[in-house]
């Protein structure tokens, strides 16, 4: 058991001695399919004390809106067919016009464990347009993505108030979207 502790260490002195693999990781690794939710914690366990809670969010945030991009734009255009024939081949998807493009974007982004890469997945087969997707994208992601980063970097600190108060700000943020959604949902009838 201390092999495996001592790799954790190693690779925790790593990380933090090159913190743009773990930038880069997030950037690339949830968009082929990888978990985001450790990525964040161990984003914010080793950025966390390294750049402040405000610096590391931000560049967590930025991370994950490149991810988003260019998941987005690979699944909209050169694998759209073979997404669509493989991945997709027996769902039907919703068609997309201008009146509900942002509303399906914000279902498919709240839809609880949908995972990451197939929400961009989704959106790009769907030709959702780049701007309304990024409008609604970034914000969900980045409710999720400081959460997560504050509660790992909080937690690992021995700071478990905070880490207990990001996780609360987080099912606030999920309610108070959903009961948007709700309202919204209710409004088109």
């Amino acid at each position: 058991m201390s092999n495996l502790a001592d790799q954790a260490e190693s690779f925790r002195l790593y990380l933090q001695a090159h913190p743009s693999a773990l930038i880069l990781s997030l950037a690339i690794l949830p968009g082929l399919g990888a978990p985001v939710s450790p990525l964040l914690i161990l984003f914010g366990v080793i950025m966390g004390p390294k750049y402040g809670l405000p610096t590391t969010c931000l560049i967590g945030v930025t991370a994950q809106a490149i991810c988003s991009c260019w998941s987005y734009f690979l699944a909209a255009g050169p694998l759209r067919n073979f997404l669509s024939r493989t991945l997709l081949r027996k769902r039907t998807l919703p068609a997309l016009t201008p009146n509900n493009s942002i509303k399906i974007c914000f279902m498919v982004r709240m839809t609880p464990g949908f995972p990451y890469a197939l929400q961009n997945v989704v959106l790009g087969v769907l030709k959702m347009p780049f701007i309304p997707y990024l409008i609604v994208s970034i914000p969900v992601q980045s409710i999720y993505t400081i959460t997560f980063i504050t509660t790992g970097g909080a937690f690992f600190e021995g700071h478990t108030g905070r880490a207990l108060s990001a996780f609360r700000l987080l099912i606030a943020a999920v309610l108070g979207l959903r009961w948007i959604h709700k309202k919204r949902a209710q409004a088109n009838g």
